[in-house]
């Protein structure tokens, strides 16, 4: 993909905001750099530092955390995907430089654009409305992980997956089986049911899905019967 059009995404999405001028935006896209990462590479690791704030041009992007224990195996905590036109934002590694929690991993090859915190800082100083983009970019990140948040919650297994293909309908197909069932916390063996069930029709909704909305989410909408 030409670094060009990585920019002009960026653009058109900060641009959406309506809060910068034509100079402050040309300002803010000129201090991304461009990265290009292969297929399950570690971008954010909870062993490093690592200030920066990551745009997903193109590509995907899993999330996880790890929990370490003295005399237990680890545990894995999915925390979701960053798909394209989306940010990448660790509240922990914007506040020490020290390691952190969240790890995000490349699932395919991956387009981004970074901004790097000390440079960020600068760009607070001379431009301070720029504190209002990260505002807006911060609000968009923990919605996007509420909506999936919110999925996680449905107690029916096939009602999940329905959820989760519907409202990324667009990149299911990019991500491996094993990380939709860690996600979605349920077998591999389970998933196969499922698919093999939608497949034949037997789908719960049928692509009728209720709309998620976040201030007002009930727990009868979204809990179907147990499996």
């Amino acid at each position: 993909m030409k670094t060009a059009h990585l920019f002009s995404r960026l653009s058109v999405y900060i641009a959406s905001f309506n809060l910068l001028s034509t100079a402050e935006l040309d300002m803010l896209i000129q201090a991304f750099k461009p990265l290009c990462s292969n297929r399950n590479q570690l971008l954010v690791s909870s062993s490093e530092s690592n200030q920066r704030l990551y745009f997903v041009a193109d590509g995907l992007i899993r999330q996880y955390s790890m929990m370490h224990f003295v005399d237990k195996p680890d545990i894995m905590i999915d925390r979701g995907f960053v798909l394209p036109t989306h940010f990448i934002l660790s509240a922990a590694s914007f506040q020490t430089t020290n390691g952190h929690a969240l790890h995000a991993e490349t699932i395919k090859r991956t387009f981004l654009l970074y901004i790097e915190r000390k440079v960020l800082d600068q760009l607070f100083v001379e431009i301070p409305v720029i504190k209002l983009v990260i505002l807006h970019i911060m609000e968009q990140y923990f919605f996007e992980l509420e909506r999936l948040n919110v999925i996680l919650h449905i107690s029916n297994c096939q009602m999940r997956y329905e959820y989760f293909c519907f409202h990324f309908a667009e990149h299911i197909q990019q991500v491996p089986n094993k990380y939709i069932a860690q996600f979605l916390n349920i077998s591999h063996s389970e998933l196969s049911r499922i698919r093999n069930r939608m497949a034949k029709g037997e789908q719960l909704y049928a692509n009728h899905f209720p709309p998620i909305h976040l201030s007002s989410v009930q727990s009868s909408t979204l809990v179907g019967a147990r499996r």
